[in-house]
């Protein structure tokens, strides 16, 4: 037996509009409905607390490459052209000077690779009220890079 079969005596009935139908069932207004079909948190404040945590997973000291990782770095750098889609790994002081910060992962397109002023600038895709938004990442703060193209020297060995 189908629903429909099922339910076919109440399917297609009106609404009964009889005062005392009113009085013991009266309309509901619509923000109270509204309110029914709101999004509900079973565990208010969960998700939070874990973005919370998660953040404080990916917190940490800013980190020293070594030479031989630096060394790695700038061979990898030597691959990123304009254009080209990457990965890249790098740290977000807490403020200026602070060796506190998160270590954050961003894809997207490179736009600018300046190694005079050294920068690079990674367009994710997103937009807001001015337009496509783009990261700049001072080049000290860069601590690894992938992407289409480039190669590890280290897989070559």
């Amino acid at each position: 037996m189908t629903t429909e079969e099922k339910y076919k005596d109440i399917l297609y009935r009106e609404r009964p509009w009889d005062a005392a139908t009113l009085q013991r069932h009266p309309r509901m207004s619509l923000q109270d409905r509204a309110k029914i079909f709101a999004p509900f948190a079973a565990l208010r404040g969960h998700s939070e607390r874990l973005q919370e945590e998660t953040g404080k997973l990916l917190r940490g000291r800013r980190p020293e490459l070594s030479e031989e990782e630096s060394e790695i770095l700038n061979l990898k750098l030597a691959q990123v052209k304009e254009g080209i889609r990457i990965t890249a790994l790098y740290f977000l002081a807490d403020h200026p000077g602070s060796e506190m910060g998160n270590h954050i992962s961003l894809c997207g397109t490179v736009t600018c690779l300046d190694s005079v002023s050294r920068y690079i600038r990674i367009a994710t895709g997103e937009t807001d009220e001015k337009g496509a938004v783009e990261t700049t990442i001072p080049l000290d703060d860069l601590l690894d890079v992938g992407g289409d193209g480039i190669v590890d020297p280290m897989e070559r060995v």
